[in-house]
């Protein structure tokens, strides 16, 4: 599994005081949780003393209380009370778990996993507009490749044909049989741009506008993360509009996967915003379960046959990031080596 890295663990609205989050990145069991005074921590998720899960035990003042025999931790790891061993001097030194790095940024809690020497060298993808813009997220499990998931959602000619019924209208056909990609690659991200055809209908050329062609932006930052940004200009009485859509995904375990969906948004249904979130969620939960459909179907393929010889024109934003990915994926071994 790939470590050294940044994993988005929750969103700060989903951590409550008081409240323990459950979570399992790239094969670590983890427990998220703030203490009386609003103290985040990230704990391995293991009691030290019979090694169950400190996530079916609970808050206790400062500290992690063990469901099983109370043993309780701070939020550093370490065991700082013994119910049946008042003496603190009696702590076993050994009585401890690890603790996560882990950063407060986009209005997301990042936590990193991997070896902390190689910490400075992990990079959190820039989701600035999550910092500014209203945004609902999903989570879906899948059984699939993360290499795969990673190329597909990074894919941009699958919007025409997989997303045909969700967003193909609203962000405008691709240009076939070919399309003009502009593609700068990065040391750990690549971006990009691409113009597709205002093929809306008549309701949403009214509200999107009536140009020609959409200028459709995209990113992918290794190993995680993918990004679909579509920009409408100001038209008749609308200002500014802009659709952002990000894919953050990770394995669980081998072959399976998680897929967090993040939708943002600016000047959309601006009058109703309740409409809005419902609207967005409605339309990310379809997308995902398109996304899925396919993801999951293609992983049995994977190690049949070398594809190579079928990569077309079209496929520039693929090649681009097959360069990225095995060189980021041999570099990330050799450092765990």
């Amino acid at each position: 599994m790939i470590k050294n890295q940044w994993y988005l663990a929750c969103f700060e609205s989903e951590l409550k005081t008081n409240t323990l989050l459950r979570r399992k990145i790239v094969g670590e069991e983890l427990v998220i949780f703030k203490n009386n005074n609003a103290k985040l921590s990230i704990l391995e998720d293991r009691c030290c003393h019979r090694n169950v899960h400190l996530s079916l035990g609970r808050v206790q003042n400062e500290n992690l209380k063990c469901g099983y025999h109370g043993w309780e931790f701070n939020t550093e790891g370490k065991c700082v009370h013994i119910p049946m061993s008042e003496n603190t001097q009696q702590i076993p030194p050994s009585a401890c778990i690890k603790s996560y790095p882990f950063q407060i940024k986009y209005r997301a809690i990042w936590v990193y996993i991997g070896v902390e020497s190689k910490m400075s060298e992990a990079v959190i993808p820039e989701m600035e507009e999550l910092n500014h813009y209203p945004f609902v997220f999903n989570s879906h499990r899948l059984k699939a490749n993360i290499k795969l998931v990673a190329e597909s959602l990074f894919d941009a000619q699958h919007i025409n044909h997989v997303h045909r019924k969700s967003i193909d209208t609203l962000l405008g056909k691709m240009r076939e049989p070919k399309t003009d990609f502009q593609i700068e690659i990065k040391d750990k991200s690549l971006h990009g741009s691409y113009l597709r055809i205002n093929d809306s209908s008549i309701f949403e050329k009214i509200y999107f506008g009536w140009q020609a062609n959409l200028e459709t932006k995209f990113s992918f930052w290794f190993p995680h993360s993918s990004k679909l940004d579509s920009y409408f200009s100001k038209h008749l009485h609308f200002p500014e509009r802009r659709l952002v859509i990000y894919e953050h995904f990770y394995e669980i375990e081998e072959d399976e996967i998680l897929m967090i969906q993040i939708t943002t948004w600016k000047n959309i249904f601006r009058f109703n915003p309740p409409f809005a979130k419902w609207f967005m969620k409605r339309k990310s939960d379809q997308i995902v379960s398109e996304d899925i459909l396919f993801l999951e179907s293609n992983k049995h393929w994977h190690n049949k046959k070398s594809l190579n010889d079928l990569i077309i024109k079209g496929d520039e934003p693929t090649l681009s990031f097959l360069q990225l990915w095995n060189k980021n994926f041999k570099e990330n071994y050799e450092k765990l080596d």
